[in-house]
């Protein structure tokens, strides 16, 4: 098999809606608050392309809060502008802006004490990826099927290895990220039957 044969940047389109499910695991059920001064609670999220310029996607927080002052639901926006470092492919929160969905002042200004903690206390904790870890198990696991080899059409069998994977960039665009994947290693097609014959190898 020849060695380093393939060389490519496959582009991967992620819909925000998948994504979601990220931001749903790791905030869902989060209280608000510390120690024994529970204050709310994160009842769900939504993630979204930001409208302002400024800033990359808009966070989405749906929130229960019980105070002396209100106990109702509200929802709390996050602007947020990201940095990717493609030498350690980390992907982190640069930026953030935060607004609230309430004309009642004091509850904004409620809002925007308990957004704030939530952000520093725990968003900004888990809001830096490091997509070389999440890669590595992937490759493993893609060449452990190669080994031994994947059917990409009948009678056709791919097999080699991956020597490198890696995410050169990542797009924010209006209705999904776009990742760009770069896959290095070698790999070769085994033509196990002629199409339209009976002959085997």
């Amino acid at each position: 098999m020849e060695s380093e044969n393939i060389n490519l940047t496959l582009p991967i389109k992620i819909p925000y809606g998948v994504l979601q499910q990220l931001t749903d695991r790791a905030l869902i059920g989060m209280e608000i608050g510390t120690g024994e001064r529970k204050q709310g609670k994160i009842l769900g999220t939504s993630l979204g392309a930001s409208l302002l310029s400024e800033y990359d996607v808009v966070l989405g927080l749906k929130m229960r809060i019980l105070s002396k002052i209100v106990t109702k639901e509200v929802e709390v926006f996050i602007q947020v502008s990201l940095a990717y470092d493609p030498d350690f492919g980390e992907l982190s929160v640069d930026t953030f802006k935060i607004a609230s969905k309430s004309k009642n002042f004091l509850l904004d200004k409620t809002l925007q004490i308990l957004a704030n903690r939530i952000y520093y206390r725990k968003v900004l904790d888990t809001a830096t990826y490091n997509l070389n870890k999440l890669i590595d198990p992937l490759l493993l696991s893609l060449n452990e099927k190669l080994a031994s080899g994947i059917s990409v059409v009948q009678a056709m069998i791919l097999q080699g290895n991956m020597e490198k994977i890696t995410i050169p960039e990542i797009e924010i665009l209006t209705d999904h990220v776009l990742v760009h994947v770069h896959f290095k290693g070698a790999a070769e097609v085994s033509v196990q039957k002629i199409p339209g014959t009976d002959f085997k190898l």
